[in-house]
């Protein structure tokens, strides 16, 4: 059960981040120029346009999308399955700045407070976390109702169930990511590492996973990267929830690694946070 000094914490995050507005406009502008600019100017079935005098147009156009665009991304429409694998990566880059605000509590004195405070170490990092998932699942859903208005398309049959799916996905993974760096966050003094460590990583999980392009398209060391990355996985079943691409069984596969990845992140973020309070 959540205290009340993770609560308070938590508010006190959430009061932080609603008040710096300029903030939360380039949150949502960033990812909309992703949106907006690279995932509508690769249109794929046009890379493929048949002169319209050419014989056959119509058997030949409709045997490159079977063959090709359908065959590589599941469906006919690129942007969507872009859009979709996309929102994975802005979990990634919006809990990536997590411990951001850890590292300036500490500059300004507000960690050593927390510190000396009858409350639990664990508190503060729960508090950090929850409040970065909170804007997270805040961010997706304002990108994913800009992403229908641009003509993301979703599956005919999509239900309550099938929502609920893609949110938990995204939950998992932003708890993962989310404790992840705020405990390694606990470690850092310096707010200029921190922007180092977002940039060095950042990059190459959203290209060595299946958010832009298959996996079965990249090179064998690229792929080997793209099978152990959380980002992988967590599109598979987004993709599954909202455009209907993939099987059950990847489904299971999938939900069964992000548990499994979400384990791991906790007990390291736990550990890392814990020692250096301790010293």
């Amino acid at each position: 059960m959540i205290g009340s000094a993770t609560l308070a914490i938590y508010e006190r995050e959430m009061r932080k981040w609603l008040r710096q507005w300029w903030q939360i406009v380039f949150i949502i502008i960033t990812p909309l120029m992703w949106m907006g600019l690279f995932g509508k100017s690769f249109n794929f079935s046009r890379f493929f346009n048949i002169p319209q005098d050419f014989p056959l147009r119509d058997i030949v156009n409709q045997a490159i999308e079977e063959l090709i665009i359908k065959r590589f991304f599941g469906g006919y429409d690129y942007f969507s399955f872009f859009v979709v694998g996309m929102m994975s990566v802005f979990i990634l880059f919006t809990n990536m700045w997590s411990g951001m605000s850890l590292v300036f509590d500490r500059r300004l004195g507000y960690l050593t407070r927390f510190l000396v405070a009858p409350i639990s170490r664990t508190s503060i990092l729960v508090a950090k976390i929850l409040a970065s998932i909170t804007r997270s699942l805040l961010q997706v859903t304002a990108l994913f109702i800009i992403a229908l208005a641009l003509g993301l398309k979703v599956k005919p049959n999509i239900s309550i169930a099938d929502i609920a799916l893609f949110y938990i996905t995204l939950t998992i993974l932003a708890f993962s990511l989310g404790a992840l760096f705020t405990g390694v966050a606990v470690k850092i003094t310096s707010h200029d590492l921190v922007i180092s460590i977002a940039n060095l990583v950042n990059l190459p999980l959203m290209f060595a996973s299946n958010a832009i392009f298959p996996i079965e398209q990249m090179p064998d060391y690229i792929q080997a990267i793209a099978r152990v990355n959380p980002l992988t996985y967590a599109n598979i079943i987004t993709r599954y929830a909202i455009l209907g691409i993939g099987t059950p069984e990847d489904l299971v596969v999938s939900f069964l690694y992000l548990l499994a990845f979400m384990a791991v992140s906790i007990s390291v973020g736990i550990v890392i946070a814990s020692k250096k309070f301790e010293e």
